[in-house]
């Protein structure tokens, strides 16, 4: 071959490796119940320099929303619809736990009639990549990431995950392969943010060899796209012992002092208006010097451990930077970064677990910081994750591309929302969203691109933002925002719950407006009706005839107040060959509920996610009495009078069950070793629940 042949061969390989500046790869980064406050560029005193400087040398949004919970949020990244259209209203089935007797919005995985980013940019040329969590559909391997468009996947299917220690079902999985005891990734000892960032790498790294391979010569431009989804900081809180004594008591000062700190900060940053009020704290939330020395400590160490889990994640952000620039494929990167919702403040008003002891801590499944931190998480907005206020919703996010987004000094202050995502990155990768797929008529996207944002421009948003999640709602069109706490019930709106805020002169949400400007209530109530008509919202549940015509289901504030007392049950049923729950109250934290196996009576009672069952020997049929007691030191099971089954174990439900009084079912959110939904193939004539004094 001649030299000059060669030569062109050579450049047109160069060119094609060498993708241009319009095709970047992509990398969606996300993280899990982090609050608005703590990242170093938000305000917070985590020391977090590689994302700060990510967000600094691009555009950094002040106003961007996600959907105020893990899954939801998860729903619509992935497929730039409301969550609701995909499947996941609500939350995705747990490992084991099916949601039949729900409408198809609440079918708790993704449907078929969405795409993935990875369905619709494997079409465009880009090799599909991702590590971390998943949370979008466990219980058939066809609702995993390889078969939902990816490539490549190594992290956890279902949700929440040890950090050491990951253990089924909440395990790892490589490929569709799931790990028993996978191995470390590092020089340290196993642990999923490392690891999650390890194999990012390793998947780049296959991508880049792959493409030298003669085979794949005419596909050498490819980009990739990653998604990264690290489950820090969501519980279990653990993380290495250097990395906590970094922050160990720094947060002696407390979270009220801690709120005043980070929203100064926030305004010296220019992302809070000096007008807008630091919101007051969450009423119940003690003082911090109301506390005494012992309790100050144990929550420094809550929190230390809270922050070092987001340092480790910067750090590991800072590794997957210098790979990129090793590559030099670091110009040519978008990259985004989010959080999945607001601080979390699941685990009562001080968390849950023990701290001191490293070896229970890392081996817990479920050690949290609690109410009191997370509301300095939220700085300087109002609650947290489930809720659809700010503090649940608003998260740190931003654009960088050095090839193609200039540092910006100020902030980007138009709202934008995760129904964006999908339209951005289908823009910049050249992709096209289908109008079928999977047989089946896909939902055009509601989102538009983000590009105008590149350089400063305004979006040109026709249309309002909206958002609802567990029975929380908002729609902001403009500078007004309309926001209800239960306002979403589970048949209809309740209008006397919406709440209205100036966005501009009163983001915190300190001043509402609902009853000066009826006239915006109105007109803006009605636009979230009909939006949530159109995004399945509603229906939430069956009919009746669709489910079963004999039961009911209470809302948790209805039912019937057992936390910390003795109670009886005494239910009046009937029927042959009984099996399902006759009656049940709460989840798998706490509850319990009365049920039948093949006829036998049985009683179960959770406790911190501790289950106790008592199982009688005898069968029950035809119409019976059957009186469950539950006392501090035993469980009794009645039938007609007659003692059946006793037990000393302790039935008292320490908390208030967050799933209400169902009667003739149990569907939500299975109390007992048994499968959701569940219902009673008898008749509960009536029953009656006896709280002691």
């Amino acid at each position: 071959m001649k030299s000059s042949a060669i030569f062109l061969l050579f450049a047109l390989c160069s060119s094609l490796f060498a993708a241009p500046a319009d095709r970047p790869n992509v990398i969606l980064i996300m993280v899990d119940d982090m609050g608005f406050s703590d990242l170093g560029y938000h305000g917070g005193e985590i020391d977090t320099p590689n994302i700060d400087a990510l967000a600094h040398g691009g555009v950094r949004f002040s106003q961007f929303y996600n959907s105020a919970r893990c899954c939801p949020t998860r729903a619509t990244l992935m497929t730039g619809l409301h969550p609701h259209q995909t499947g996941i209203g609500h939350m995705t089935q747990p490992p084991g736990r099916l949601y039949d007797a729900r409408p198809p919005a609440y079918q708790g995985y993704l449907n078929r009639e969405c795409v993935t980013l990875g369905e619709v940019l494997k079409p465009a040329g880009y090799s599909p990549l991702m590590t971390g969590k998943w949370h979008l559909g466990y219980n058939d391997p066809e609702r995993w990431p390889l078969q939902r468009g990816f490539d490549k996947f190594y992290g956890c299917i279902s949700g929440a995950t040890r950090f050491f220690y990951p253990v089924a079902p909440r395990d790892i999985t490589f490929g569709n392969e799931q790990l028993v005891d996978p191995e470390s990734t590092t020089d340290e000892a196993y642990y999923t943010t490392d690891a999650f960032t390890v194999y990012a790498i390793r998947f780049i790294d296959e991508h880049f060899e792959e493409q030298k391979t003669p085979e794949s010569f005419p596909n050498a431009a490819n980009p990739f796209f990653l998604y990264l989804a690290y489950t820090a900081p969501h519980w279990p809180l653990q993380a290495f012992e250097d990395d906590i004594a970094k922050y160990r008591g720094k947060y002696m000062m407390g979270w009220d002092e801690l709120r005043q700190t980070r929203y100064k900060k926030q305004i010296e940053l220019g992302l809070i208006d000096p007008s807008w009020e630091l919101s007051p704290k969450t009423p119940k939330i003690p003082d911090w010097d109301s506390l005494d020395e012992k309790k100050k400590d144990e929550m420094d160490l809550k929190m230390a451990v809270y922050a070092a889990m987001l340092d480790r994640v910067d750090q590991n952000i800072g590794k997957l930077v210098g790979y990129l620039k090793e590559q030099d494929a670091f110009e040519n990167t978008l990259i985004m970064f989010l959080s999945d919702n607001g601080a979390c403040q699941e685990g009562g008003m001080f968390g849950r677990g023990n701290f001191y002891d490293i070896d229970a801590r890392n081996a817990s499944s479920a050690c949290s910081y609690g109410e009191a931190w997370s509301n300095a998480g939220s700085t300087p907005f109002r609650l947290y994750k489930h809720f659809s206020h700010e503090g649940g919703t608003a998260t740190p996010f931003f654009m960088h591309w050095p090839a193609r987004i200039q540092p910006q000094a100020d902030w980007y202050h138009e709202p934008a929302q995760l129904i964006d995502l999908m339209p951005t990155i289908l823009d910049v990768a050249d992709g096209t969203y289908p109008v079928q797929a999977h047989g089946n008529d896909i939902p055009p996207l509601d989102g538009i691109s983000l590009r105008p944002a590149f350089d400063g421009k305004t979006l040109g948003r026709e249309d309002s933002i909206f958002v609802e999640h567990e029975d929380h709602g908002f729609i902001r069109d403009g500078k007004w925002k309309l926001v209800g706490v239960g306002v979403a019930a589970k048949d209809e709106v309740k209008p006397d719950k919406w709440e209205l805020y100036d966005m501009e002169k009163d983001r915190t949400e300190t001043k509402n407006l609902a009853q000066t400007h009826p006239e915006i209530v109105s007109k803006l109530a009605e636009k979230w009706d009909t939006w949530s008509r159109e995004a399945m919202v509603y229906p939430k549940r069956l009919a009746k005839s669709a489910s079963t015509s004999n039961s009911s289901e209470l809302e948790a504030d209805e039912s019937p107040l057992i936390a910390k007392k003795e109670f009886s049950v005494v239910a009046e049923i009937e029927g042959e060959k009984l099996d399902g729950v006759a009656l049940s109250h709460g989840g798998v934290l706490f509850g319990w509920s009365l049920y039948f196996q093949n006829g036998r009576p049985s009683l179960a009672v959770r406790n911190q996610g501790r289950l106790r069952e008592l199982i009688a020997n005898e069968t029950v049929s035809g119409k019976a009495t059957v009186t469950a007691r539950l006392t501090k030191s035993q469980m009794e099971l009645s039938v007609d009078g007659t003692v059946v089954a006793s037990a000393d174990l302790p039935g008292i439900v320490d908390r208030k069950p967050g799933i209400g009084l169902a009667v003739g079912l149990d569907v939500k959110d299975a109390v007992g070793s048994y499968l959701v939904p569940n219902a009673f193939t008898g008749k509960v004539i009536s029953h009656k629940i006896n709280i002691a004094n």
